[in-house]
């Protein structure tokens, strides 16, 4: 089986980035190498950042180093999520096309574009206007939440109709891109995954959370993750994708029910995944 590489953050409490990518990449037994962005104590929504961006020079050494080593070949997708800096987004996007020119097969590449949710961006809205200029036209796939394919679309997402109509948009702006996964569309009773493709859509209805009710961080890690699982073990997207809706909003529900407030490696290794 061939590796992920996945390049966002980490931290070393909590889960999310590739401390969560890492965790579930070893519960379902794929190999996986994380190359970090930025790394943290914990998630700043713990109310204390401690820890920072990877700099330029060390990250395009290890990405550099990659194809130096001969490791390409080694790997079989790329997923990309948070980028602490807008200059990550230029790092990646030349390691990515430095890996397809290097590899003898297509290299699917997945990404989560990270940069925002609940209204708000994370961080430089330089890095939003980055991921979409430069990455989203080598990606094979993205899973934006409902605000990010809303900034990415420029439609407002309410419902299903409009999550498909700004997917489609999406699809439309970038013509190597497959498929647009959104998540996280929360109406007054349910919260709704909807995968796009250029001719067909589905979709995963699960009830919304009582006590967390803006679900977790690292939720879209969490289905980043999983679905990075699945397609690296050769599951079809659309077989993937419900899949991963299913256990994401399993763990998810499981994590509500007993009040936590993100996702722990209890809850990975529950049995869950």
């Amino acid at each position: 089986m061939k590796t992920i590489l996945s390049i966002q953050s980490q931290v070393s409490f909590g889960a999310v980035g590739n401390t969560l990518a890492t965790m579930v990449a070893h519960t379902m037994d794929v190999d996986i190498a994380a190359i970090n962005t930025i790394n943290l104590v914990a998630h700043p929504g713990y109310g204390l950042r401690a820890g920072g961006a990877t700099n330029d020079a060390d990250m395009e050494a290890i990405l550099s180093a990659v194809g130096t080593l001969d490791l390409w070949d080694r790997i079989g997708m790329v997923a990309t999520g948070y980028m602490a800096k807008q200059s990550q987004v230029l790092l990646t996007q030349n390691a990515i096309n430095q890996g397809k020119d290097q590899r003898q097969h297509p290299m699917p590449i997945l990404v989560d574009p990270a940069f925002g949710d609940h209204g708000r961006h994370y961080n430089d809205t330089a890095i939003a206007y980055a991921i979409q200029r430069h990455l989203l036209p080598l990606a094979d796939i993205i899973t934006p939440n409902r605000f990010e394919a809303s900034f990415l679309s420029g439609i407002d997402i309410f419902n299903a109709s409009s999550a498909a109509t700004a997917g489609r948009e999406i699809l439309a702006a970038y013509p190597d891109m497959q498929v647009v996964i959104i998540t996280g569309i929360i109406s007054d009773e349910n919260c709704l995954d909807m995968l796009i493709t250029h001719d067909n859509i589905s979709e995963h209805i699960a009830a919304k959370l009582t006590h967390n009710k803006n679900g977790f961080a690292g939720g879209g890690d969490l289905f980043a993750s999983l679905l990075s699982g699945y397609l690296i073990k050769g599951h079809h997207i659309d077989q993937a994708f419900t899949e991963t809706a299913r256990q994401a909003s399993l763990i998810l529900s499981d994590l509500d029910t007993r009040k936590e407030k993100d996702i722990t490696r209890q809850a990975i290794a529950s049995g869950l995944v």
